[in-house]
């Protein structure tokens, strides 16, 4: 995956999650009221890959048209240097 997708990602995945806190909702929230699987949510708020199709219900559940879900998200490396974590790697022992 590309460095600036994975970072657009992680940004879109931000805005989502403060989405649903500015609504009061919680990740159990999205679970019953909205059909979400915890784990697919979860995925989502950190930066997992998304659908349009997916963005579209996202959007839909916050009542948002696509344009102000992603609105601003053209210009992601500005809104804050968000870097992919990176994965721990083992030291090797001696």
């Amino acid at each position: 995956m590309d460095d600036d997708y994975k970072r657009f990602l992680k940004v879109l995945g931000g805005r989502i999650k403060t989405l649903r806190k500015e609504r009061g909702l919680s990740l159990r929230d999205m679970v019953i009221r909205h059909g979400y699987h915890d784990s697919q949510w979860r995925k989502y708020e950190s930066g997992g890959g998304l659908t349009v199709q997916s963005m579209l219900r996202i959007a839909k559940v916050f009542k948002l048209s696509i344009c102000e879900l992603l609105r601003g998200l053209d210009q992601f490396p500005a809104l804050g240097d968000v870097e992919p974590k990176k994965k721990a790697t083992k030291k090797a022992k001696r």
